[in-house]
């Protein structure tokens, strides 16, 4: 299987359209991130082995070139990468440290008398770890303690070879295979250790920082913590390339399990015939959410796209983007956390028959007291805004309006935020404690606050979208899926509305109502919204929806029909203050 994607990897990066992406981050053309980024979510839905192991040459190997190197490395390794004289390798995490990037304990050390860095793995916990193409790449993008002088300047990013022209490791070098990697057998994960290794000078990537033949550091940022910032910040969009890997997978699960519950029939009426399964309650209510997330999902992932285009155009550094990191970063959590849920759920409403491959792929985001000093500042300015602690001022109605969905969100958003900012302002400043166990003390309301903004940002761009949307009847139908987005966010947390009096027991009842009610609604025209993902059949290697396999053919089930557009009811435009 490995083999396998390898070959699949070397034809698609042989593909026209994968060379001009290449070229275009080479160049940094216009709205290069954002067609790269679908290019990567159609990828995940052909084969998501293939997708992970072009994303790591594409994204994080040649993302580190584009984002942490020159003018001049972009030039010198982009190239050959383009015409696939070579492969790469991303390398950051190690055995003892994931997410704490500064900890790692790699060393790269600087030696002038031969004007070489020496890479090395000191110790066990140094190792790299989960490495993907480890055994197949050719040069690896190594994250290490940068020391020169015997002075240890922080992460820093390099270009290790790892294996020669002739596919052998490179001296120094030990890559061990961490065997299958399960749904995901194609990829070749490793661990990678290095002995010693030596490199030019002109290997590290120095946007951020570099050495002098003498042996002197320069960095056009002198704090080291503000420099680790600015170098993590500038793969942002490898963060944000995970989402659309997500979203892709979960595209193709939700249309197989939509197109075989809209042919499967199973139980009904006594003496009658039996009834598609998408007409069980139970059937919709779990199918439907998931695909007005995945739209939800979709709008917003674009809409960080085109900031994310714009910023990089204009030449702005990331690093001062810190709202659009923290969306990025949320996105990621979020979708790939509803990535596992919708896959599973289709799974299981598929009658347990396999149905897409999940990619499991989280994020924990580390927060630094420098920038939650910053973040806890722009927060309590805020802690002014006038909260509405009472459901008393809104009609049961009106749970069925769009305005109050997008105020419920922003509310739940508001009222733990200005709730943070109060519990660590009197642990550290009432009551003394340390920062580091009043921060951890409060990790579970971080993590609360962090979706409950991704939650908002997404209904809002969701409800933009479809206000933008130019023809009415695909309006009318976003609009619903919009509706049933929002009130699926408050049904989740409905406890807690109830616990801050944002809901009576009686509306809480009324959106559960709603919910049911909604996807009872849009059952039918998930087979449009699903159409409208213009997934190939040759994509979905499924005969349960409707795709016929010769070594399957007792799994056939016929492809549902659409009813004709004539047949189909075409409801008034909602608006986003109408009720249902």
């Amino acid at each position: 299987m490995r083999a396998l994607t390898f070959q699949r990897v070397k034809f698609t990066l042989g593909l026209p359209v994968l060379k001009r992406a290449i070229q275009e981050k080479a160049e940094k053309t216009k709205n290069f991130l954002s067609r790269s980024l679908v290019i990567g979510e159609v990828l995940s839905m052909a084969d998501m082995a293939t997708a992970v192991k072009c994303g790591i040459i594409y994204w994080l190997f040649g993302g580190a070139i584009r984002n942490l190197g020159s003018p001049g490395h972009v030039t010198k390794w982009l190239q050959p990468l383009q015409e696939q004289k070579y492969t790469g390798i991303f390398a950051m995490t190690e055995r003892g440290h994931g997410s704490n990037v500064r900890g790692i304990q790699t060393e790269a050390t600087f030696d002038p008398s031969t004007q070489e860095f020496v890479i090395h793995t000191p110790c066990e916990d140094a190792e790299k770890m989960y490495i993907g193409n480890a055994l197949h790449g050719d040069f690896a993008a190594v994250f290490a303690q940068l020391v020169v002088g015997g002075r240890s300047q922080g992460p820093h990013c390099f270009i290790v070879p790892v294996r020669d022209e002739n596919g052998s490791l490179y001296p120094g070098v030990t890559a061990v295979d961490m065997m299958y990697k399960e749904g995901l057998q194609g990829v070749d994960n490793g661990i990678l250790t290095f002995d010693k290794v030596r490199i030019p000078r002109d290997n590290l990537l120095d946007k951020f920082g570099s050495v002098t033949p003498d042996g002197q550091y320069h960095s056009p940022i002198k704090n080291k913590s503000a420099r680790f910032n600015a170098m993590l910040a500038a793969l942002t969009p490898s963060r944000l390339a995970v989402v659309f890997q997500a979203l892709g997978a979960m595209k193709l699960g939700l249309t197989i399990a939509i197109r075989y519950s809209h042919s499967r029939r199973q139980f009904g009426p006594k003496d009658k015939e039996e009834v598609k399964i998408i007409e069980h309650q139970t059937q919709s209510f779990r199918l439907m959410p998931h695909l007005a997330t995945t739209l939800a999902l979709t709008f917003t992932s674009r809409y960080a796209g085109v900031l994310l285009d714009e910023d990089v155009f204009q030449g702005k550094e990331l690093a001062d983007s810190r709202p659009l990191q923290a969306l990025v970063a949320g996105l990621k959590a979020y979708s790939t956390w509803e990535n596992v849920r919708c896959l599973q759920d289709c799974r299981e409403c598929a009658g347990g028959m396999v149905v897409a491959r999940e990619l499991l792929a989280q994020y924990t985001k580390q927060w630094e007291e420098r920038p939650l000093a910053s973040l806890l500042r722009s927060w309590a300015a805020s802690e002014g805004d006038s909260l509405r602690t009472s459901f008393l001022a809104f009609n049961v109605d009106t749970v069925g309006d769009l305005t109050f969905l997008l105020k419920a969100v922003a509310f739940r958003e508001r009222v733990l935020q200005r709730s943070l900012v109060a519990r660590i302002y009197y642990k550290v400043v009432t009551k003394k404690e340390a920062f580091f166990g009043a921060w951890n003390a409060c990790l579970h309301h971080v993590a609360s606050l962090s979706l409950a903004h991704v939650h908002r940002v997404t209904l809002e761009q969701f409800s933009l979208a479809v206000r933008r949307c130019p023809d009415q009847e695909d309006q009318a139908l976003l609009m619903k899926f919009c509706l049933l987005y929002g009130t699926t966010l408050v049904f989740q947390e409905r406890a807690w509305y109830l616990e801050h009096k944002y809901l009576t027991p009686a509306a809480s009842t009324r959106i559960r109502r709603q919910l049911l009610n909604l996807c009872e609604l849009v059952k039918d025209d998930a087979l449009r919204v699903i159409s409208a993902f213009n997934i190939p059949h040759t994509h979905l290697h499924a005969p349960i929806a409707g795709i016929t396999d010769p070594l399957a053919t007792g799994a056939f089930h016929p492809a549902p029909q659409q009813p004709p557009a004539q047949e189909r009811a075409r409801p008034r435009r909602p608006k986003p203050g109408a009720k249902l």
